[in-house]
């Protein structure tokens, strides 16, 4: 039998719930919005260059979005790419493999010939690596190499930077150069103390000290006054290399300018070097040289593949242990050498890697997972560049592909900072709630801060996000506020609620309605 009645209010207590769900989320939007909208109100913000989207990971439901197809400078969150292409390509299991090589003859305890150190890329190559080489080469039986050092560097073009960046480089270690055999991040350690009497020369040396690099120590030690206390300070910097009747045999100078106070601390400072594969050959030298091996010529370098017989490899870390280095310290060498490696890895032995081949498997691995490419602009690994241009849109699609792939998602997100949480530069959110939930990246050019990753809601819900403040006048700190209150404004929001359970009297009302219509 048929009850109008009972199927009017069925229907009354059924659209009842949804219409309270409509009405939360409208709430929940609005607020979160409303908090939003507040932290970029800012003066110091351009509106028109500042550009938000946030997006759940599971659904791709949008929950704020400015400005996302704008095109803007990325800065550093370029690297979030280099990552996500790098496990695409490589694999988080790829190592780097350095070998070390002779030309010639090897008689018992003589190479007649030369030592040959071929370049694999690797970008965390280190002194102890070379050190541990030379012992294993003596332990071997090896006392005297007739000839020199050769580096070979056919794995990349001879580009020692990204073609889109300034040909006038600076010293500083953030923009150091990059090559096939790269060594110490392709930077320099410069100690300094002051002396033991006031006018006594600053004491500096550098680690490693590969005897072509010459000191010149122009530092000063000051007294301990009231007057001196803000005038500590050492730098170093490289000069022009002095010439010699040989190629590649002149020295490096090296300039220690500055005051330190009397009974102050160890100082220290970086600096990078002109030179890869010299500073890799000459420092192996010196290990050499420490371990019982006398090398009897000269250094020097070979674009070309050389013909050489094997005789020791160095085998690097993981790449997902690599690329953790990579975006903790967000280190633009460890980058440019990975994003050249792709196209190593590709092209195998068919040419030398170069930027633009690496860009373009960069492109074609967004396009294979349909991610938009429009407004994008990549000319380099590590953001660096200011030609590069990145949308909001497709910062967030990428961090959503990357995030269920089984085979490189956990090593993707784990590369990423866990931000205010104990470790290297982690002071960000270090007193907020949202401490240790969140993992990204930052990116910071001048009048431009970034930040892109991952953000839970109060309910567990995730978020990919990426903010882009372009030609911002906010300063570093200003502009880290800001981007903080975001990610408190999504950490500290409910989510959507889900329908409620119905009431027993509701319950009770539909069933009797349901038997109703089914007599």
């Amino acid at each position: 039998m048929f009850y109008p009645q009972l199927l009017t209010q069925r229907a009354r207590y059924f659209f009842l719930p949804v219409a309270w769900l409509l009405m939360a989320c409208n709430s929940f939007a609005s607020h979160l919005e409303q908090d939003i909208n507040r932290a970029l109100s800012a003066q110091c913000l351009d509106d028109e260059q500042t550009a938000i989207r946030i997006v759940s990971v599971t659904d791709g439901k949008v929950i704020y979005s400015r400005n996302a197809d704008t095109p803007l400078l990325p800065a550093s969150i370029q690297k979030i790419l280099t990552t996500a292409a790098a496990l695409h390509y490589l694999g988080p299991e790829f190592r780097f493999h350095t070998q070390i090589r002779y030309t010639g003859e090897r008689q018992q305890h003589r190479i007649d010939g030369h030592l040959v150190i071929r370049g694999g890329g690797d970008p965390m190559l280190r002194s102890e690596d070379l050190w541990r080489i030379a012992n294993s080469l003596k332990r071997s039986g090896i006392t005297e190499i007739t000839g020199g050092i050769i580096a070979d560097v056919h794995l990349f073009d001879g580009y020692d930077r990204a073609p889109s960046w300034k040909k006038v480089r600076s010293q500083r270690a953030y923009d150091a150069k990059i090559g096939a055999l790269s060594l110490n991040l392709n930077s320099i350690t410069v100690h300094a103390l002051p002396g033991l009497e006031v006018g006594d020369p600053i004491r500096a040396w550098i680690e490693p000290a590969p005897a072509y690099m010459k000191l010149d120590n122009q530092g000063l030690t000051i007294a301990d006054t009231r007057k001196n206390r803000g005038r500590r300070s050492f730098w170093a910097k490289r000069k022009a290399l002095i010439p010699a009747t040989q190629a590649g045999s002149g020295a490096l100078p090296i300039e220690i300018h500055g005051r330190l106070l009397l009974g102050t601390k160890a100082q220290v400072g970086f600096l990078n070097i002109d030179n890869p594969a010299r500073y890799t050959t000459e420092t192996f030298r010196y290990f050499l040289n420490k371990a019982g091996i006398t090398v009897r010529g000269r250094s020097k370098v070979s674009q070309q593949l050389v013909s050489s017989y094997y005789l020791y490899e160095h085998t690097s870390a993981p790449l997902s242990l690599i690329l953790k280095e990579l975006n903790t310290y967000s280190s633009n060498h460890i980058a440019e050498q990975i994003l050249k490696t792709i196209a190593a890895q590709a092209y195998k032995t068919k040419k030398p890697a170069s930027h633009q081949d690496a860009l373009k498997l960069e492109y074609a691995f967004l396009q294979q997972a349909k991610i938009s490419t429009q407004g994008l602009n990549v000319t380099d690994g590590s953001g660096l560049s200011r030609q590069n241009r990145f949308t909001a849109r497709t910062m967030t699609d990428l961090l959503r592909y990357m995030y269920p792939r089984f085979d490189i998602g956990p090593d993707f997100i784990s590369s990423l900072r866990v931000m205010g949480a104990r470790g290297a530069h982690s002071r960000r959110l270090k007193n907020s709630p949202a401490r240790g939930k969140v993992r990204a990246k930052t990116g910071s050019l001048k009048g431009v801060s970034t930040l892109a990753g991952y953000v839970p809601d109060s309910k567990g819900k995730l978020y990919a996000f990426a903010f882009f403040l372009t030609n911002n006048r906010c300063g570093y700190t200003g502009a880290d506020k800001i981007e903080d209150q975001i990610i408190h404004a999504v950490f500290n929001s409910r989510g959507v609620p889900a329908i409620p359970s119905q009431p027993p009297v509701i319950s009770s009302l539909l069933d009797k309605s349901t038997q109703a219509q089914d007599k």
